[in-house]
């Protein structure tokens, strides 16, 4: 039997996994920890924040086309196929690849155009200020991780680009500095726990 799509599953899940990154770094805060240690468990929240975001872009592109299957059945000119099991939606997901794979939320309008079409694309529905936000999210995940002189320019343009910034600090400094802006999306709180309420703002807009 196939399993359903069920997306009000796949939301309480990334959301649930984001609450608990939340409450983690939270804790570190406020156990009086060396502000090397809590600068160093930002960085790695903000990494696993990072992987919940791309297992729920996944998941939820796999849900759109298993519910709206038409899009794509008439685009390819499949004939006596009127519906998508999970299971081949997300085999159509990846492109036929092992993973899931997408580097900005461009990339993921388009992959979702591409599956269900525009009109029933769910990343559609994100705001130009949320895409940078998560597209910066993404650039501090990959500065973390890769360090490479790539990832690393790219994080300091979406810094200066979306935070305005012209010294632009290592992540784990800047991920645990307090955002005093008027338009944080979470004013007077680490800026990492501000991407964490976009990431939550964007799942459950999708």
């Amino acid at each position: 039997m196939t399993r359903p799509a069920d997306l009000g599953v796949v939301k309480r899940r990334a959301l649930g996994s984001l609450t608990r990154i939340q409450k983690r770094y939270d804790g570190c805060r406020a156990s009086n920890s060396h502000y090397l240690f809590v600068r160093w468990v930002g960085s790695m929240c903000v990494v696993d924040a990072h992987a919940v975001w791309e297992r729920y872009a996944e998941e939820r592109l796999v849900v759109a086309l298993a519910h709206h299957p038409s899009a794509f059945i008439s685009e390819h000119g499949i004939r006596g196929l009127k519906r998508i099991p999970v299971g081949l939606a997300a085999v159509l997901a990846r492109g036929g690849r092992k993973y899931f794979d997408f580097r900005s939320c461009s990339d993921l309008l388009s992959m979702g155009d591409g599956l269900v079409g525009r009109a029933q694309n769910p990343f559609g529905r994100l705001s130009k200020v949320q895409r940078d936000y998560l597209d910066t999210l993404t650039a501090i995940r990959n500065a973390v991780v890769h360090r490479s002189d790539a990832a690393v320019a790219a994080y300091k343009r979406l810094l200066t680009g979306v935070y305005g910034l012209k010294a632009r600090p290592e992540p784990d400094e800047f991920l645990s500095a307090i955002d005093h802006r008027t338009t944080s999306p979470l004013r007077r709180e680490p800026r990492l726990s501000g991407l964490i309420a976009v990431l939550n703002a964007a799942i459950i807009a999708t």
